[in-house]
């Protein structure tokens, strides 16, 4: 009954507290709309399939030239294209066609295919700039002058146009939903010390885990409905498409809420205030989802003691799993690990929340 009580309580504060639920629908939207029509960023480590069907010494030297680059990785992965794509093992793939080398003999402009995996708009647009730049300097050696005789053929996997919002409204939404539910269980015990009743707690017959469970199962209703409403203003306003299972992004954003709530209420149980509660929450989100989930900056290219600090960013392991939804429609077999670590990090921030709680309990 202790755990039903406390939930029934975290209710009426959050529906009496009519203003900061109106905030916290428009803050997610207005978020949306600047950042989804305002950010539009361009931005190594690429890896790169060559089939090569003409099989001639200059199309050896043009393999050897990309290869010699040092922003592509060529890979011999095999298997279908689509699921290589699918398991991020694969960026592009080049196809050089027969009568490659026959077509520059004869001065005639050959073409190469080259299909590029568009869910990350940024990323294809560099790629192509890549390729078309390895070309023209690998075509003014052959012929000692300026010309480009080869036409590049490009065709992006997953986002034909190179829509910016299809790379940005994902990430936007592992952004503000970190922000949110760690800003509403943040301040929850704090809330509760500032205005006297947290003593009342120590004095009531309950659990630490009923408290901290209390709190966040009311906090977890109602992040989910901002989740829904934010993924569905994407859609409408940008059109970004949901190409996996919508069971499986409902599931995968419960979990992630619930990983941010999470972090929310632990820090909640550190601190003796609302307002530092919320600036902690507020630094500890927003920074490192912006700078290192991979939401802007590639990961590959950043300094390694920073691709290790990477790993403890929840966001950094939503993005992959709501980019793959969206736009690739993966499965989740292949999102297991990332929502394994979400799952983990989720037990770590309420397991050492209730064990923080239940010394005070106890105190």
């Amino acid at each position: 009954m202790g755990l039903v009580g406390i939930i029934i309580k975290e209710f009426k504060h959050i529906f009496r507290d009519y203003r900061t639920l109106m905030v916290l629908f428009v803050m997610p939207i207005s978020q949306m709309i600047i950042f989804g029509y305002a950010m539009d960023l361009q931005i190594k480590n690429i890896n790169i399939k060559i089939t090569d069907y003409d099989k001639s010494t200059l199309s050896r030297e043009l393999s050897t030239k990309i290869d010699g680059s040092s922003f592509f990785s060529i890979t011999s992965e095999d298997g279908d294209l689509n699921e290589l794509f699918q398991q991020r093992l694969l960026h592009a793939v080049l196809t050089i066609p027969v009568g490659f080398a026959g077509d520059l003999n004869s001065r005639a402009s050959p073409e190469v295919d080259v299909i590029i995996d568009g869910s990350d708009s940024t990323r294809a647009v560099i790629i192509r700039q890549y390729i078309s730049g390895i070309i023209m300097e690998f075509s003014s050696e052959l012929r000692g002058g300026d010309e480009l005789p080869i036409n590049i053929v490009p065709s992006y996997a997953y986002n034909a146009e190179l829509n910016s919002a299809f790379f940005f409204v994902p990430g936007l939404t592992a952004l503000i939903m970190i922000m949110v539910s760690a800003l509403l269980t943040s301040i929850t015990i704090a809330r509760e010390k500032e205005q006297g009743t947290f003593d009342l707690i120590k004095l009531s017959p309950v659990h630490a885990y009923e408290v901290i469970l209390g709190k966040v199962i009311p906090y977890l209703i109602l992040s989910m409905f901002i989740g829904i409403f934010v993924i569905v203003s994407g859609v409408f306003l940008f059109g970004v498409p949901i190409r996996g299972s919508y069971l499986t992004l409902l599931l995968y954003l419960f979990i992630y809420c619930l990983t941010g709530l999470s972090f929310g209420i632990l820090i909640s149980t550190l601190v003796s205030t609302q307002q530092a509660a919320m600036l902690i929450a507020m630094i500890a989100t927003l920074l490192p989802t912006l700078f290192l989930s991979g939401f802007i900056f590639q990961l590959e290219a950043m300094p390694k003691i920073l691709q290790i600090i990477s790993w403890v960013i929840p966001a950094r392991y939503f993005l992959v799993i709501i980019r793959g939804l969206m736009l690739k429609g993966n499965t989740q077999g292949e999102l297991l690990l990332y929502t394994s670590m979400l799952i983990l990090f989720s037990i770590v921030f309420l397991g050492i929340s209730i064990r923080r709680f239940k010394a005070y309990l106890e105190s």
